[in-house]
């Protein structure tokens, strides 16, 4: 595929911004004096998070315990160095203890000594210095495939001409999978490129309905669906464009990733979080033993090119 030389601009987030600014004005308006409320009991609880794929390098693990949310802020990495941790491949019936590195505050081991293996299950054991104990298990995601993620329906419209913002078009694109695996979840993160009537490329990011991560749906065929205007930064700079039509659809690049139930949940919580930085704080997925927080999730992936 040639090299993108022109980008595509994403909305901006103006409405976003003019709606952050009423809010905060709002909250001056009404903020007279200091508020006297105590802040929320405190209970210390340990934190545990691992995700493990055949694509790393090593098999690691953070242990540490959480903080206050409210009051004096810390950047003091809170860590357990005095832990046992085992990581355990069920399906092989191997086992290895994990040691704690004071440069990285994690236990660590590279993957020689315990290989991450497709469809193998594995087992986190933690033992704290003063007996508490920990467990959480995990299957690592099936191997993707070339071939696992194809192109389905496209099509792409006639440009627009806006004398404040340029140049825009309308792009919908299918990427469909070939068969899934219940349990498991799947989400492509993809670049597409356009070509314009002089042979021009423009790049773009496209993103999918809510986090684009979709359970697998065992023999079915899952659907990705972008459908956008997408502005064009082109030659013409704010209020022009030097793009043509026809403009048509050369192509696709990206990571097809797949997760388990574990990674999925993280990620999707993280997603929210992120993607609505002014709502309430989101609580975070565990999947551990005996009031832990953290997860144990695993995942792969695959690059692929997919053209028409």
């Amino acid at each position: 595929m040639k090299t993108v030389l022109k980008y595509i601009v994403r909305k901006g987030h103006l409405g976003l911004l003019l709606w952050a600014a009423i809010l905060l004005l709002g909250l001056g308006s009404c903020i007279e004096k200091d508020a006297k409320i105590p802040p929320p009991e405190y209970s210390k609880r340990t934190s545990i998070i691992c995700y493990l794929s055949p694509r790393n390098a090593n098999v690691s693990v953070q242990l540490g315990f959480t903080v206050p949310y409210f009051g004096v802020q810390s950047d003091t990495i809170s860590y357990y160095s005095d832990a046992k941790v085992t990581v355990s491949d069920l399906t092989a019936g191997t086992s290895v203890v994990l040691p704690f590195n004071r440069v990285d505050f994690v236990y660590r081991v590279g993957k020689n000594k315990m290989p991450i293996l497709n469809d193998h299950q594995y087992r986190v054991d933690v033992v704290l210095a003063d007996g508490r104990s920990y467990s959480a298990s995990t299957q690592i995601p099936p191997k993707l495939g070339p071939t696992d993620l194809q192109l389905g329906k496209f099509s792409v419209g006639k440009l627009e001409q806006n004398q404040q913002f340029g140049q825009r078009v309308s792009v919908n694109v299918e990427l469909k999978t070939g068969n899934t695996r219940k349990g498991f979840y799947y989400s492509p993160q993809f670049d597409i490129v356009l070509e314009d009537g002089n042979g021009d490329f423009y790049g773009n990011t496209i993103y999918f309905k809510g986090s684009g991560v979709e359970e697998g749906l065992g023999s079915d065929t899952l659907r990705f669906f972008y459908q956008e205007r997408i502005w064009l930064q082109g030659g013409g700079g704010m209020g022009g464009g030097s793009a043509i039509d026809p403009m048509k659809f050369n192509g696709a690049e990206g990571t097809f990733w797949v997760f388990d139930k574990g990674y999925a949940e993280s990620y999707n919580k993280f997603f929210a979080d992120t993607g609505n930085p002014f709502a309430e704080p989101v609580l975070l997925y565990s999947n551990w033993s005996n009031g832990a927080v953290g997860s144990l999730g695993s995942f792969d992936w695959e690059e692929m090119t997919i053209t028409p």
